[in-house]
């Protein structure tokens, strides 16, 4: 089997695919995007890309490629997120000039960064492989912040432990592929509805199906449609499987007053 993840070696998502099979091939990309690519070419089997984290919320990029592609959720899993402060050597905190650092990764770490950094310089990174493997590459007064799993893959010292805001940080994975999945009776659904005509108490109307079918809606996330000012996609999970009546009667009322794309059904892990 072969999976998909955001690379370098060392990233969140690489220690979210290796839970899913040890004995998998892991296939590293540059991007999100990628992933999805690599999965809908055949280029890997499955695919593992983040989707929100409890501290810095939504990822975008996997929201507008779930839109783009035609690929299943097939899973969900969450993994608590523990960074630490790495460096070639050990290194007085003062002494760091610069960090290396993924988006994410500096909004879990803020706090600490401007408490005990303020005056390094941030490189935002694609991803926390990518910075451990820059501060490998530049040695001397730089430092990244990443999973441990990034110390011990690129030979850096961690000098700081668990230095994220949010002890309660975790971050939730979707397993990505062409398959589709049973009805395990704990399940969660997520879709894309698109109004595409805006009017005065649509939000509250597709909220009202949810109501009458007695499905718990459990998310709901607005993204940019990428067409006018004011043009949203609706991202929403829910409690329940594609397969259930209730949840195929709750999407065909969907469908009458927008357009609705199915992204999956899994268990819940949560």
């Amino acid at each position: 089997m072969k999976i998909a993840v955001l690379g370098p070696e060392g990233t969140f998502s690489h220690q979210a695919a290796n839970l899913i099979d040890k004995k998998a091939e892991i296939v590293f990309v540059k991007t999100i995007r990628d992933v999805f690519e690599a999965v809908s070419e055949g280029k890997a089997d499955k695919g593992v890309v983040p989707v929100e984290n409890s501290v810095g919320g939504a990822v975008n990029f996997t929201l507008d490629a779930l839109l783009d592609f035609d690929l299943n959720i097939e899973a969900e899993q969450i993994i608590p997120v523990i960074h630490h402060l790495m460096a070639p050597k050990e290194i007085e905190l003062s002494e760091i000039k610069t960090l290396y650092l993924h988006e994410q990764t500096f909004s879990q770490c803020e706090d600490f960064i401007r408490k005990n950094m303020a005056s390094a310089d941030v490189v935002e990174t694609l991803s926390n492989g990518e910075s451990a493997k820059r501060v490998k590459e530049n040695g001397g007064t730089s430092a990244c912040m990443g999973p441990e799993i990034a110390a011990y893959i690129y030979g850096l010292k961690v000098i700081r432990s668990a230095v994220q805001d949010n002890r309660f940080n975790v971050t939730r994975f979707f397993v990505i592929s062409n398959t589709e999945t049973k009805p395990t009776g704990y399940d969660r659904t997520s879709v894309t509805v698109y109004p595409q005509i805006d009017r005065p108490g649509l939000l509250w109307e597709i909220l009202g199906i949810f109501n009458t079918n007695k499905i718990n809606l459990t998310k709901i996330e607005s993204r940019p449609s990428k067409g006018k000012l004011g043009d949203y996609v609706f991202y929403l999970d829910f409690e329940g499987h594609i397969k259930e009546e209730k949840v195929k009667k709750a999407l065909g009322a969907l469908e009458k007053m927008a357009f609705v794309k199915a992204l999956g059904s899994y268990e819940r892990k949560y």
